[in-house]
């Protein structure tokens, strides 16, 4: 039988709209939980114009995350490659994967972009910073996904996912900057910005970051 591709994504690509703009077809997404890799703010793309640090993701045997898969053709990872240059795109072994649906396919290959940095000085370099800050709009965007998916998978809802999203996140700091438009009616553009912010203010571990917030 043929083996069946599936890509774990554990940021942005967990929100459907998101997705979607990358990958048409991926409209049927399934959670998981991965074992061994760790994800934090580190991760940079090159550009001229104003950038920001994205969420990334590198091997660590002491760590887990949650995100989704969904199942992509071969030309899609091409498309995919392309969209998440500066991030290496390797296997997940199927034992570091715990399913939180039923799942019926079993001959999956299931990919994902990762990191790779020589080592832990390497890593803080990427931290974010006033340049490069973590920001709201990209923040929203995850946090949106991992909501959708608790509508749609009552385990992702039991286990709590989005409070699993944020607290397995690493190097949350003071450098991010709130980008949505008008902030001050932040629901008028994002309709569950006040979910959003409740989850923050409630899972980050250093709770004191959410009221450190600065506005573009």
């Amino acid at each position: 039988m043929t083996e069946q591709n599936y890509i774990f994504g554990y940021g942005s690509l967990i929100e459907s709209e998101s997705r979607l703009r990358t990958t048409p077809n991926a409209k049927n997404v399934y959670p998981i939980i991965v074992k061994g890799l760790k994800r934090g703010w580190f991760a940079r793309t090159g550009g001229n114009s104003l950038s920001t640090t994205f969420l990334g993701c590198i091997r660590d045997s002491k760590s887990t995350v949650n995100g989704v898969i969904y199942k992509v053709s071969e030309k899609e990872i091409e498309g995919l490659d392309s969209r998440e240059k500066g991030y290496s795109r390797e296997l997940i072994e199927s034992e570091a994967i715990d399913f939180l649906f039923d799942i019926k396919d079993n001959n999956m290959k299931v990919w994902t972009y990762l990191n790779e940095f020589v080592n832990f000085e390497a890593l803080k370099k990427n931290f974010p910073n006033k340049e490069f800050p973590i920001v709201q709009s990209y923040v929203d965007m995850c946090i949106n996904g991992c909501l959708e998916i608790e509508t749609k998978f009552d385990k992702a809802k039991e286990i709590g996912f989005t409070k699993m999203f944020i607290e397995s996140t690493e190097y949350w700091n003071q450098f991010w900057a709130n980008d949505r438009i008008y902030p001050r009616r932040a629901f008028i553009y994002r309709p569950n910005a006040n979910t959003i912010d409740t989850y923050l203010k409630d899972y980050l571990k250093d709770k004191s970051l959410f009221n450190k917030i600065y506005i573009e």
